[in-house]
C-alpha cells in the first residue's frame, strides 16, 4: 500500500529524504569499490582516486583485469580518445570470454567487514 501524505510539502520532504539515502548508499558503494580496486592495483604499484575518472581511459581497468586474472592483456599506448575507447573495448572483450573466474555478488555488509 502506498503511503499517504497530508500535503505536497510532506510528500516533497519524504522524496528529498529518500534521495539523500540513495545518494549516501551510492557514495558508500563507490568508496568501498574504490578501496577494493586499489587493494588489487597496489600489486602493480597503481592507485586510483576517483572510480569513474580513473578507469575511463581503460589503462587502470586493464591493469585490474591483469592482476585478477594473471593474464597479460594488450593495450593502446596513445592518449587520444580512440586509444582510450580501444582500451575499454579490450577490457570488455576480455570479460566476455569464458573464464574459470567467477563473479560473486556479496552483500555490502560483508564487504565492509574487511
Amino acid at each position: 500500500m502506498w503511503p499517504s501524505y497530508q500535503d505536497e510539502h510532506e510528500f516533497n520532504a519524504h522524496l528529498v529524504c529518500r534521495m539523500c539515502c540513495m545518494d549516501e548508499r551510492d557514495r558508500v558503494q563507490k568508496k568501498t569499490f574504490t578501496k577494493w580496486v586499489n587493494k588489487h592495483l597496489m600489486k602493480v604499484r597503481k592507485h586510483i582516486n576517483d572510480l569513474y575518472e580513473d578507469l575511463r581511459d581503460g589503462h587502470n581497468l586493464i591493469s585490474l583485469l591483469e592482476v585478477l586474472s594473471g593474464i597479460k592483456l594488450p593495450r593502446e599506448k596513445g592518449r587520444m580518445r580512440f586509444h582510450r575507447l580501444q582500451n575499454v573495448q579490450i577490457a570488455l572483450d576480455f570479460l566476455k570470454q569464458p573464464s574459470d573466474m567467477w563473479l560473486v555478488c556479496l552483500p555490502l555488509s560483508m564487504l565492509l567487514l574487511n
